[in-house]
């Protein structure tokens, strides 16, 4: 019996994750940061169990279409924020074991300490410098945009939604070689991924967005409106703990075992 994420047709687009992190460390333990070990353990478990690749090339991989049914499914790596741990602590263990990411910066914040409402330590944790950012491309990472300050965009009026979007990238681009232009809603939970900012993101030239919400990509999704499950180190401590919640979207999708 095939596998509940195996596509039924042949050519059909091969099913995929985009996952979604924030930190890698052990100086906090909140909902925002994955222990050291703990994500070195799932990057292992990603790396046997998935065909891991860079998020551009998952796009090309479900617009071309599946050739037969694929053995493993697809999956990308995404980081947001821009924390600096990101480059110490998560990077090199990418990199050691052969797995690409993109990494969603606050542009606006890189090289700075801002206090955000969802970091409540004493000291908040440092964000990376642009210096690491274009470590982080030298290393073959992608980085791309998660605003200039990590508004909600439907709050924006026109202006400051054009503002957030644009001068983002214009940074991006002075900084480094080659940004990425994939985008990252901030927060990303269904209310802040409307039509009308869609629209606003495809218009300032990003090829998709993601929110930080959803679940797994079966095909026909639009590029800007791309799923993410973000991980908690909470509901997806341990590989068994990701290996189980996966399964049951593709369950609940597939319809197998459902009454």
């Amino acid at each position: 019996m095939a596998s509940p994420f195996q596509s039924s047709a042949i050519g059909a687009d091969p099913v995929a994750c985009i996952v979604a992190l924030h930190r890698v460390s052990n100086a906090w333990h909140d909902e925002l940061t994955y222990p050291v070990e703990a994500f070195r353990e799932m990057c292992r478990y990603w790396n046997d169990a998935f065909e891991v690749m860079a998020l551009p090339e998952l796009r090309r991989r479900r617009a071309r279409g599946a050739r037969g049914r694929p053995e493993r499914p697809l999956l990308a790596i995404t980081f947001d924020d821009g924390y600096a741990d990101n480059a110490e602590v998560a990077a090199p263990i990418l990199l050691q074991q052969g797995l690409p990411a993109t990494f969603f910066v606050v542009t606006g914040a890189l090289g700075r300490e801002p206090r955000w409402p969802w970091d409540r330590m004493p000291r908040p944790p440092r964000m990376m410098s642009w210096q690491q950012a274009q470590g982080l491309e030298q290393a073959g990472f992608a980085v791309g945009s998660h605003t200039v300050s990590h508004p909600r965009l439907p709050r924006l009026n026109p202006n400051e939604l054009r503002h957030e979007l644009e001068q983002s990238l214009a940074m991006l681009r002075w900084h480094l070689r080659s940004p990425s232009l994939d985008f990252a809603y901030p927060f990303g939970s269904p209310g802040d991924c409307r039509e009308a900012e869609r629209r606003a993101i495809e218009a300032a030239g990003y090829a998709s967005c993601l929110s930080c919400h959803g679940g797994v990509l079966w095909g026909g999704e639009n590029n800007y409106a791309l799923p993410r499950i973000s991980l908690s180190p909470r509901w997806h401590a341990r590989p068994r703990d990701f290996r189980k919640y996966f399964n049951s979207l593709c369950l609940d999708h597939s319809g197998i075992g459902n009454a």
